[in-house]
C-alpha cells in the first residue's frame, strides 16, 4: 500500500513508513496499491523508495540474521553485497518494478573482500524470483550455502522431489560434464605434445 495527498501537486506516493506520509493529513491521505499510482501518474517518492530506506527498515533484522550464519552484509553505491564462506552476491533494487532482484558471482574460493566484490562480474540467480525485501533473500543465500556444502560429490546422489531440487540436479550435472571435456581436451593436448615429441625425435 502506498501513501499520498489529495493537494500534493508533485504528484509522488510514499511508503506508509515514509517521514513526508506521516505529514500528510487524515483528510487529505489518499491509499492505493503502488501499480494503480503509477497508472494514475504519481512516482515513487526518492526519500522511502530507495535501497538506503529499505536497507534501514529491516537493518536490526539483517544484522542479528548476518551475525547468527556468520554473513558480511554491506551497503554500498546502492547495492547490497552479500558475502559467505561459499559464495558473493549482490542485491539491487528497481525502482520502477518495486521489487529486489538477486545476482550472484561465479566461481567464489573462500570468503571475499568487499573491494573484490564490487568488480566481480553477476549473473541473475534465476531460481530466485524477484523479491519485495533484502531478507527473503539473506534466507535463500543461507539455504544455498548449507545445500552447496553438503552436496555430494556424486551429482546422481541429488535429490530430485522438487523444482528447485531438479534445477540443481541439472546444474550439478552441466558442471561435470564441463569438467570432464575440459579434462579430455587436456588429456588431447598432452597426447598431441607427446606425438610431436616423438616426431621431432624420429627427424
Amino acid at each position: 500500500m502506498r501513501i499520498m495527498s489529495r493537494e500534493s501537486s508533485n504528484m509522488v506516493y510514499h511508503r506508509p513508513e515514509c517521514r513526508y506520509a506521516r505529514k500528510i493529513r487524515k483528510k487529505n491521505r489518499i491509499e492505493m496499491d503502488w501499480e494503480d499510482a503509477e497508472w494514475k501518474g504519481y512516482s515513487p517518492c526518492k526519500c522511502c523508495d530507495g535501497i538506503e530506506f529499505l536497507y534501514k527498515l529491516e537493518k536490526e533484522k539483517i544484522e542479528r540474521y548476518a551475525g547468527q550464519f556468520n554473513m558480511d552484509v554491506d551497503l554500498k553505491d546502492r547495492k547490497v553485497y552479500v558475502r559467505t564462506d561459499s559464495g558473493c552476491w549482490k542485491i539491487i533494487y528497481k525502482i520502477r518494478e518495486q521489487r529486489f532482484i538477486l545476482l550472484h558471482r561465479n566461481y567464489v574460493n573462500g570468503r571475499v573482500c568487499l573491494e573484490d566484490a564490487e568488480k566481480a562480474p553477476y549473473h541473475r540467480q534465476r531460481d530466485m524470483p524477484e523479491a519485495g525485501s533484502i531478507m527473503k533473500y539473506l534466507k535463500y543465500i543461507n539455504g544455498h550455502d548449507k545445500y552447496k556444502q553438503n552436496a555430494p560429490e556424486d551429482y546422481h546422489k541429488l535429490p530430485q522431489d522438487t523444482e528447485r531440487q531438479k534445477q540443481y540436479y541439472r546444474a550439478a550435472k552441466k558442471r561435470k560434464e564441463k569438467r570432464s571435456e575440459k579434462r579430455l581436451d587436456s588429456l588431447f593436448l598432452l597426447i598431441e605434445k607427446q606425438e610431436g615429441i616423438k616426431q621431432l625425435s624420429c627427424c
